[in-house]
């Protein structure tokens, strides 16, 4: 399916996307994010510390099921702009994915079926058990990871909703993992 991701960025952050990823896709505006992916890998190659094409990348990986790759690239994201909330968000998030890993095969397929999630969308303990090996992570570092940004996220004053949700994101963890509540 053939998307338009600059839409999640200010308008001059998806100029700077263009610029960097369009040399690669031949300027087209929809594109497989399979093609765009490779499209900012290379970008990436060529301007290693564009904060505009990592974070993009960053939150595109989990959409191919490539969390520990969205960890690496968005940790660089952070790096480069540690006040940034979107991007410590979805570093965050990022960690938060592989927290799938502690859940049943039979939790997974009701939230599923629930909430109608297919693709990579899907709740998969599988992928993120594999993916966690990938990181070279264990269940409770990553967990204790996805806390410690959702936890940055909200020293960085987001606007309300934002603040909400990170909010819910935590308390769905505390839950979850109450031995890691603070």
């Amino acid at each position: 399916m053939a998307q338009n991701i600059e839409g999640r960025l200010s308008l001059i952050d998806g100029y700077r996307l263009a610029r960097m990823v369009g040399d690669q896709l031949k300027d087209r505006t929809n594109y497989t994010i399979e093609e765009f992916i490779k499209a900012a890998e290379q970008a990436i190659k060529k301007n290693p510390d564009d904060w505009v094409t990592l974070y993009t990348l960053g939150t595109k990986y989990p959409d191919i099921g490539k969390y520990a790759e969205s960890i690496k690239i968005l940790g660089r994201s952070v790096k480069l702009r540690p006040k940034d909330i979107r991007s410590v968000y979805a570093l965050a998030t990022s960690y938060n994915l592989l927290t799938r890993a502690s859940w049943t095969k039979e939790q997974a397929d009701e939230r599923n079926a629930k909430f109608g999630l297919t693709g990579f969308n899907k709740i998969d303990p599988e992928l993120a058990n594999q993916e966690l090996e990938k990181a070279g992570l264990k269940l409770e570092t990553a967990v204790a990871q996805a806390i410690r940004w959702f936890e940055r996220a909200l020293e960085l004053n987001p606007d309300e909703e934002s603040k909400k949700q990170i909010q819910w994101d935590l308390e769905t963890l505390y839950q979850k993992f109450p031995k890691l509540r603070h």
